[in-house]
This record gives C-alpha cells, structure tokens and sequence, in this order.
C-alpha cells in the first residue's frame, strides 16, 4: 500500500480549521484535522510533507512522524509545522486502523474504558450560547449541563478584566494583565460564587485564564479561588518559561493545568521535570497528533499526572482524543464544546461525536471512526488543495 495523494479543504464557514485527507492505492482514506493558521499549514502540508509522504508506505507512522520533525525542526517546528505533522499523523493512524479493520485505540494497546467523563467548555455557536450564559445566567447554565449528566464544565470569567491591546476593543485581543484589583477579583469570581451557591459540589469549575496574566495577578486570582475548590486553574500564565509556571504551583494550593501551546513531548518534559503542573493537557492536533499524545501521556504517568486533553476545534479532534482516552490510563478528563457537536459538527462528519450521560462514548469501528461527509468538498466556501 502506498500513498497517492494528499488534500487539504478549508471552509470560509470555520476560517480556522484545516482538514488532511491522504489517500491509498488501496483506495483507503485517512482523516487528520488541524486548527489555527490553516494556509500556513496547508502550506507545510504540501510543500514539506507531501514530498516526503508521496509514493510511501502509510502503515510507517513512526518513521515518518520523525522524518517530518528533523525536517522542520531545522527551521522551528513549534507552529505551522508541527500543527501540519499532527493532522497528518492522525491521518496516517486512520489509515492504519481501516488496513486492519481495527479501531485506533486498539492499535495503540486497547482499552482501559470504554466511555470517558467529559467537561462542557462554555463556548458558543448558533442557537447555543454558553459564552453569554456564563457570565450572565451561571447558575442557569449550570442546571442545565447537569440535566444533561455533564458535572464538570469550563469558564474564563476574568479574561475581560484583563487590559485591552493597543486599539482592540473586542474580547479576543488582550494584552497581559500587570495587576488585578480586589475588586476585579471579586466581578471574575462572581460566575463561580453563583454556581456554587445554586448546585454546591455537584459541578466541577474548571477556570481558563488564556495566558492573559502576569505572575502577581495569577497567584492573587488562584489564592481567591482555593475557597470554591476549583477542578483547575488553567493557563494563567503563558507557558514559557516553566520556572515561572513551577512558581505559581508552590503559590496556592489550586491544581494547575497546562497546556495546549506546549508542542511535542521536549516541551512537556521541561514541566514535568520543573514541578510546573497538576495535570497536563496537550491538544493532539497541535502537539504531534496520536504517536505524540501517546507519549506525553506515558510521560505524565511516569510523573503520577493524569492528562485531560484539549478540545475547543473541530470534530476530527474529539476523536482522535477519544482513542487515546480509551487507552492511556491516565486520562482523568475530555474537553468537548456542546455548542459544536450539537451544532456545526453535524454538518462536518458522519458519524459525529456520541456524548450522552456526560461521557464521550469510544468509537469501535476500524479506524478513527468517523468520516468528511462528501458534501463538504462540494460546498461553495471549500477550498481545495491537492498533491499528488
């Protein structure tokens, strides 16, 4: 079996998603999915890799995953190229899986569990608004994830008491924080203090921060949330450096947890060395795809961490997640967005993603376990590009 050619497809609809197809003259189809500057990535994909890829065996994950990194290492890896490396060893791993007949997970060694305990990050699209209904009905949105068997969700409800950037005005643009007030800490715990006083310990919190924080402002946030026993303080701080991070962890007694802008296992290692972390969460569409996650996870266990992977993208994410959920035991938790799956995922994938009674059930068919629909190549916003 040989690879024959490698596409890529961008929709106006999600400017940020890059999906990967790399097709077999088996006529198999391997799926892979990347999020963030997807013409950069587009471009790695089919200037670097296609070159490397084309004509080769797809079962060689391994050697080509690393033929791949030595190349784009020489120049930096840790963006556009390695968040191409992912897609396309999810990709390659998809492949594997429908050669076999086996799903990913049981490639990677089995299972350990069959379904995984999700949280709801409170995000928004079309008719589900979770973004506004945290800041504005916290209590509300609460009940409803929990009517929903979901007991863990996700907020950043100090990110816009953080300082604009230089002529930005929306809450997407923010430069880092150099000092918070009692009084801001007190408006960002107000979403908090509402949930607790309606659902008391039913609810997990899990609070984001979106690296928008000095040192300072990061250690008071986290000591005035040790009284609301948060599940974790997420990304307070930007990742570099990790003595910085390890400092923080020393500060307050709440669980720490980075990061999804960490890439591959030699970013990993610098924290988990340091003492810079509770859990360690790694987005496997930026980090180096399945064989990456895999060992970032070993690694974590080694440190008696559990990980709880990143998901705030697209479909092909959320199951590549799910295998390695289903095989690494240290898996604590899955990200998943209600917002999407309920939403534009539908119009993505076939199957979409299975979440009932606040766990992501783990696909069993061979491979991924979901497929692009066709239509999607069809659609007037798709932007195709091919090597072959």
């Amino acid at each position: 079996m040989r690879i024959t050619k490698i596409e890529t497809i961008r929709l106006t609809q999600h400017p940020q998603l890059l999906w990967v197809q790399v097709h077999t003259d088996a006529g198999l189809t391997g799926l892979g999915e990347t999020f963030y500057v997807p013409g950069a990535v587009a471009a790695v994909i089919h200037d670097v890799a296609a070159p490397v890829l084309l004509g080769e065996d797809p079962l060689d994950i391994e050697r080509h995953w690393h033929a791949l990194f030595h190349i784009t290492n020489y120049y930096g890896y840790a963006g556009a190229e390695m968040r191409a490396v992912s897609a396309l060893d999810i990709a390659l791993w998809d492949i594997a899986g429908q050669a076999t007949g086996q799903p990913i997970h049981k490639l990677l060694g089995g299972t350990v569990r069959d379904r995984i305990r999700v949280y709801n990050t409170c995000a928004s699209f079309g008719a589900i608004d979770d973004f506004t209904a945290f800041h504005e009905r916290p209590a509300e949105l609460a009940q409803s994830l929990l009517d929903m068997g979901i007991n863990a969700m996700k907020i950043w409800p100090f990110d816009r008491l953080a300082a604009p950037a230089a002529g930005r005005t929306t809450d997407d643009r923010f430069t880092v924080g150099p000092f918070i007030t009692a009084e801001q800490v007190a408006q960002g715990l107000e979403p908090v203090r509402r949930i607790r006083e309606a659902v008391g310990s039913k609810m997990e919190i899990a609070i984001e921060l979106h690296g928008r924080w000095s040192l300072p402002s990061a250690i008071r946030i986290a000591r005035a949330l040790e009284p609301y026993d948060v599940m974790w303080f997420e990304e307070a701080l930007t990742p570099d450096p990790v003595d910085d991070l390890a400092r923080l962890v020393q500060e307050t007694r709440v669980p720490i947890c980075v990061s999804e802008r960490l890439f591959t296992r030699y970013a990993f290692r610098q924290v988990l060395e340091r003492k810079a972390a509770h859990i360690v969460m790694p987005d496997i569409i930026w980090t180096g795809g399945i064989s990456e996650g895999k060992k970032i996870a070993a690694m974590a266990e080694a440190y008696h961490l559990p990980i709880a992977p990143h998901d705030c993208s697209g479909p092909v994410n959320v199951f590549a997640c799910a295998h390695l959920c289903a095989n690494c035991p240290n898996v604590m938790i899955m990200e998943t967005v209600r917002a999407f799956y309920r939403g534009y995922y539908d119009e993505i994938i076939t199957p979409n993603v299975d979440v009932h009674d606040g766990h992501l059930m783990i696909p069993t068919t061979p491979g991924l376990g979901t497929r692009l629909r066709p239509e999607v190549r069809d659609r007037a916003d798709a932007r195709i590009q091919v090597s072959a």
